[in-house]
């Protein structure tokens, strides 16, 4: 498995297409939380609640262009079988695939530690500025990628067609992260507390700092559901 995991991670960083996508995940975070309207120093408070709110949106279509050839390469290349014939099992594979573009996702966000740095520095005093904030943010944001990968892998498993993979990537993420959000604004859905089932919510629990079980719970299943189901795309495809 952790063969697949170390292809998987390097197979971004020796594409072109990969770098891009890495450089325009970190200019477009970059000018929304520093130089346009509503940017942190706008607000006046050593925090980086605006870099914690976009990056989920930037999430939800970066994440999916790196996910979209997960499977759907392997199938039109037709190295699937071959991958199938080798002495791991099929949960090795998508274990592997999985955790190797989680991988990539972490180490994206890195360098956006420079952020906290900087606010630390822009703080009166110095270095005064809500650590736990800080670091309920970037759990968060690694639990929300994690989701985000598992939705794009499996839409990646359902058509050899990466811009398909890539296209369908997008609308599931789009529809656990706010899809319940939006049908609890319906009257007829406003008392059933549906947005309980929605990744925004909690992944704001989280990112205030506050580590509950029931959030970290969910995310924890809704991982395996999808896994699950990626796992059953699989068998169906190749029965």
């Amino acid at each position: 498995m952790w063969a697949i995991v170390q292809k998987e991670y390097q197979a971004f960083f020796s594409s072109l297409i990969g770098m891009g996508l890495m450089v325009a995940f970190y200019l477009l975070t970059g000018l929304y939380t520093w130089v346009f309207e509503g940017n942190v120093l706008d607000f006046g408070f050593a925090e980086l609640s605006v870099f914690f709110d976009l990056a989920p949106w930037f999430f939800l279509f970066f994440i999916p262009a790196l996910s979209m050839r997960l499977f759907s390469e392997e199938y039109a290349l037709k190295t699937f079988d071959l991958l199938r014939s080798l002495p791991v099992s099929g949960l090795d594979i998508i274990l592997g695939k999985v955790l190797g573009t989680f991988a990539v996702v972490l180490t994206s966000l890195i360098p956006t530690l420079f952020f906290v740095y900087s606010i630390s520095r822009l703080g009166s005093p110095v270095a005064n500025y809500d650590s736990t904030l800080v670091t309920g943010g970037y759990i968060s944001l690694a639990l929300l990628g994690l989701a985000f990968v598992c939705l794009s892998a499996l839409a990646s498993s359902l058509t050899n067609k990466q811009t398909l993979a890539f296209v369908l990537g997008v609308v599931f993420n789009f529809i656990f992260w706010q899809g319940p959000q939006e049908l609890a604004l319906i009257p007829v859905f406003a008392t059933w507390d549906i947005d309980l089932f929605s990744l925004n919510f909690h992944y704001r629990n989280i990112s205030k700092g506050v580590l509950g079980i029931a959030d970290i719970a969910f995310f924890v299943g809704f991982n395996l559901i999808a896994i699950g189901l990626l796992g059953y795309q699989l068998k169906l495809k190749f029965i």
